[in-house]
């Protein structure tokens, strides 16, 4: 019984498999994908329970298979696209957020030195300013000194550490350093 049913497929093959073909390779462009169809098309028929009798019923048959195998096809390489996209888009996220984070450290570093580099009254003024967020009057109060002395010390420490920013970008001038020091440049602007 499997023989003939094995010789019935054959047969099959014989008469429709250059149809097939050349229908399959119209939509998919790629012998390699429409020989993989092609053979997992008639493997079905030897596994699966259908009637082979009639030549008309099996060339419709062959042919809304066929249509269903190349759907299922274009809809597996859909999901694949998507997943490989959204892989892509997850690594270079990881990427972008790397080279932020490290753009950031690095700009904190050169901030951090240039603080250190201050005279030690314009540094004190300085970190009470920006650290504990003291307002001018009240680091004047605190260190019993002018109003004005304080603000040009605030002034004084901004253009040094300006200067040591623009330094900086001149030697990276990516966009996302760029971005990075205008928003620490701006932060540093902010007056109390």
């Amino acid at each position: 019984m499997q023989e003939q049913k094995r010789q019935l497929i054959e047969n099959i093959y014989g008469k429709f498999w250059k149809e097939l073909y050349i229908v399959a390779f119209r939509r998919l462009r790629s012998e390699e994908d429409v020989e993989d169809i092609l053979q997992d098309l008639f493997l079905s028929l030897l596994t699966g329970n259908v009637n082979l009798d009639n030549d008309d019923s099996i060339r419709a048959f062959l042919h809304q298979r066929l249509k269903s195998r190349i759907i299922n096809f274009y809809r597996k390489q859909l999901i694949q696209r998507a997943y490989e996209e959204k892989e892509s888009v997850k690594s270079e996220i990881a990427d972008t957020h790397s080279d932020t984070q490290l753009l950031s450290r690095e700009l904190e570093a050169i901030v951090q030195q240039e603080i250190n580099r201050m005279p030690e009254k314009m540094k004190e003024i300085f970190l009470l300013s920006r650290n504990d967020l003291k307002t001018t009057e009240e680091i004047a109060n605190q260190l019993q000194l002018s109003n004005q002395t304080v603000r040009n010390q605030i002034s004084s420490a901004i253009k040094r550490i300006r200067t040591a920013v623009n330094d900086y970008k001149q030697a990276d001038v990516s966009p996302t350093s760029l971005h990075i020091a205008i928003t620490i440049g701006a932060l540093l602007l902010i007056n109390h």
